[in-house]
């Protein structure tokens, strides 16, 4: 009898042994979860809270579309859609920049046309900058200056494993980033290029 209670006393503890492991092995365990952006063109990942360059390039460029591709008869959708993906500390003050800048639009009849021509992301701070051409029309004709190249920036915060907008706005030409950025895209397009001739 008394084997079978320190049978039953061991399987106990084993199991309560067990137990405890399990619950610590799915407590601390990352998942991966993989989120798709309106519009993809490859896979990207969620690992915790973060999110990875590809998935910064692609919404980076869906947000800079959506926010500078604009008509007056486009504008009030494109809002819409993207206030859906705007982090709730910012909200109200980005849905308030987009309302002025519709009025704007409307009233003067105007259309903004954005080239993109350079993506950098920095997942280790979950923002991405799109920089390119940004073209006014107003009445059809284009508008004299315009055609400047710009810079925005697009930064994102995890809420429930769901990456909403927390930042949206123009980076001056001598932003630090931006600087750095872009030396780092020269290099590695040039790094792209010695590879390539060194493989020929």
């Amino acid at each position: 009898m008394r084997q079978l209670l320190v049978r039953q006393q061991l399987l106990s503890a084993t199991l309560a042994v067990l137990c405890l492991l399990l619950a610590f092995a799915v407590l601390t365990k990352r998942t991966t979860t993989i989120l798709e952006p309106p519009t993809r063109a490859r896979t990207m990942t969620v690992v915790g809270d973060r999110v990875d360059g590809a998935w910064l390039e692609e919404m980076g460029l869906w947000v800079a579309h959506l926010m500078l591709d604009a008509t007056p008869q486009s504008i009030g959708w494109q809002q819409e859609q993207i206030l859906k993906w705007v982090h709730p500390s910012t909200h109200g003050e980005l849905q308030q920049r987009m309302t002025v800048q519709a009025k704007r639009m409307t009233e003067a009849n105007a259309t903004t046309i954005f080239w993109p021509s350079q993506v950098a992301p920095d997942p280790d701070a979950q923002r991405v900058l799109v920089m390119g051409q940004l073209e006014t029309y107003v009445n059809s004709a284009k508008v004299g200056g315009t055609g400047r190249t710009v810079a925005y920036q697009v930064g994102f915060e995890s809420i429930g494993g769901r990456a909403l907008i927390k930042e949206w706005k123009e980076v001056p030409p001598d932003d630090p980033w931006l600087v750095r950025a872009m030396e780092e895209q020269a290099r590695a397009a040039e790094k792209a290029k010695e590879d390539k001739r060194a493989g020929k």
